[in-house]
């Protein structure tokens, strides 16, 4: 039996920083209180700041953006001119467990994104029972998942209920993500009851679900909601957090004395902006000139898809497996645009803008030259983007547009998966805009609708984390920490050799007693 101490990584997906230091100073999360008094904590941010929708390959791998390249879930394949899902198959990532060495026992339950591990992997691992982000239903051993769901039933949460919400849309992901929390604290502990762990990595998603939809009632027809059941709808966003807090209390004291544990999350969550849910509109309005019949023709497959009803569409997809929706995507993606008139065109987006510039050479069906050509259009995009304006009361909507070039370096790894550019929003929201003021005239909006995701709730970069045990000494870090240094400190905790390929490296502050002094990001 191994005589090293275990390494307990617990996070709680997408809980807000802000929010949790409130709850904390207020006594309603005492057992994360606890560990702070007892250990040092601090702030995590991710690099870079335009990239906030998807943090945990960065932290899975050990890698910045440009290495691995997975930024959203679905991702441009230049080779093919379509969108695919994320897929190790088409883009392997390596997580850093993969080199905790044959000596080192993990178990890895719900991490987000996690690509099914290597034959050689040791340990039990366990993907798609309440993660808010879908990655399909696996685990290792094969009877990991049926055991667990017939010892604890099947999974609380369930698909995503994305798009227009209602009272009764909100009263279901309000339950299932509370029921989440707890269900999934008797999972972690199952699996802890199983052996005694060199690592154990289990990650919370019912903040994630429960906060986008739960954030406020701001996007929602909750006309059919009594005082009661508005009262409760809106409570909901600090129970979910006190609700993890509790969860969190009966993993740690079930944990052994001598554990080293570190309880994080990579990033926060807030009132949604709600600008990029019409970015699409944008740049057809921006390609186009203002001249709708001057836009891009879209093929008739995507032409189907955007006239279908959210509604409808979200009644077969979260009826058809994973797999299946994932196959979709290049069926419509490809022919989505007339790309032989196609000069640039925006990319699936939550939070930033994403523009990519269909660049001859490197794009299938590229028309765009490189060099003069591209420079110039970025540069054209650039002011047209940081010229719109709320019709409301002609403040800006966008504060910068970055070139991704200068975010992860033109010759990064995995670059030319990635768009051109980033558009960053203002702290306005686009929550009751009758329109954007652009350099080409109106692009007006029906200020009376929610957003069409439904989300009142999206991502802030106020990641946090907290860790106690043997040699970690005590107090707040004055320096957020970069999230890339994450896995570097689990493996050094683990006594694990860090591979030359990870960028991050162990946090000083946990791995020799020192305090004080942030590492910075």
């Amino acid at each position: 039996m191994s005589t090293k101490p275990p390494v307990i990584a617990l996070a709680l997906d997408a809980a807000e920083g802000s929010l949790v230091n409130r709850l904390v100073a207020e006594g309603r999360m005492p057992h994360l209180a606890a560990l702070r008094e007892h250990g040092v904590y601090g702030d995590v941010h991710n690099r870079p700041d335009g990239f906030l929708s998807m943090v945990w390959p960065t932290f899975i791998t050990g890698q910045t953006l440009g290495a691995h390249g997975w930024y959203f879930n679905k991702l441009w394949s230049a080779d093919d001119q379509c969108l695919r899902y994320v897929d190790p198959s088409w883009l392997p990532i390596r997580p850093f467990w993969q080199d905790l060495g044959p000596d080192v026992r993990a178990a890895l339950l719900d991490v987000p994104f996690a690509p099914p591990p290597e034959e050689d992997f040791n340990g039990v691992f366990l993907n798609g029972w309440q993660a808010h982000d879908d990655f399909g239903e696996y685990s290792v051993p094969a009877d990991l998942l049926p055991g667990l769901r017939t010892r604890h039933g099947r999974p609380a949460m369930k698909p995503e209920v994305f798009g227009p919400q209602d009272t009764a849309t909100l009263e279901r992901q309000r339950h299932e993500a509370i029921a989440s929390l707890k269900q999934f604290s008797e999972v972690v502990l199952d699996v802890l009851d199983r052996e005694r762990w060199d690592l154990l990595l289990a990650v919370f998603g019912g903040a994630h679900r429960g906060g986008h939809y739960l954030w406020s009632l701001d996007e929602a027809d909750v006309s059919a909601a009594g005082p009661d059941a508005r009262r409760r709808l809106e409570a909901t966003r600090e129970e979910l957090y006190v609700t993890a807090d509790r969860a969190l209390g009966e993993v740690v004291a079930a944990l052994p004395a001598e554990a080293r544990l570190m309880v994080f999350s990579l990033h926060g969550m807030g009132r949604n902006r709600g600008w990029a849910e019409h970015f699409g509109a944008v740049v057809n309005h921006l390609h186009a000139r203002g001249r709708p019949k001057a836009a891009p023709k879209q093929g008739l497959v995507y032409r189907i898809k955007k006239a279908l009803p959210w509604e409808w569409v979200r009644q077969v997809t979260t009826r058809l497996p994973s797999q299946i929706n994932h196959r979709l995507v290049p069926l419509w993606s490809r022919h989505m645009l007339d790309w032989s008139k196609t000069k640039y065109f925006g990319l699936p987006v939550d939070l930033n803008g994403y523009l990519r510039v269909n660049l001859r050479g490197r794009d299938a069906e590229g028309i765009v030259e490189p060099g003069a050509e591209y420079e110039a259009l970025l540069e054209e995009l650039t002011a047209d983007f940081l010229a719109l304006r709320d019709l409301r009361d002609d403040t800006r909507i966008v504060s910068a547009v970055d070139r991704v070039d200068d975010l992860v370096g033109r010759d990064a790894p995995r670059r030319r998966h990635l768009p051109d550019l980033v558009v960053r929003w203002t702290d306005t929201y686009a929550h009751g805009s009758p329109g954007i003021r652009t350099p080409y005239g109106e692009l007006r909006l029906d200020p009376s609708k929610p957003l069409p995701s439904g989300r009142s709730g999206n991502h802030t970069r106020h990641g946090w984390f907290v860790a106690t045990g043997p040699g970690i000494g005590r107090g707040r870090l004055t320096e957020p920490v970069d999230s890339v240094h994450l896995p570097a400190t689990l493996m050094e905790w683990a006594g694990a050799r860090r591979p030359e390929r990870l960028e991050g490296m162990p946090l000083q502050e946990l791995t020799g007693g020192d305090k004080g002094d942030a590492l910075p990001a």
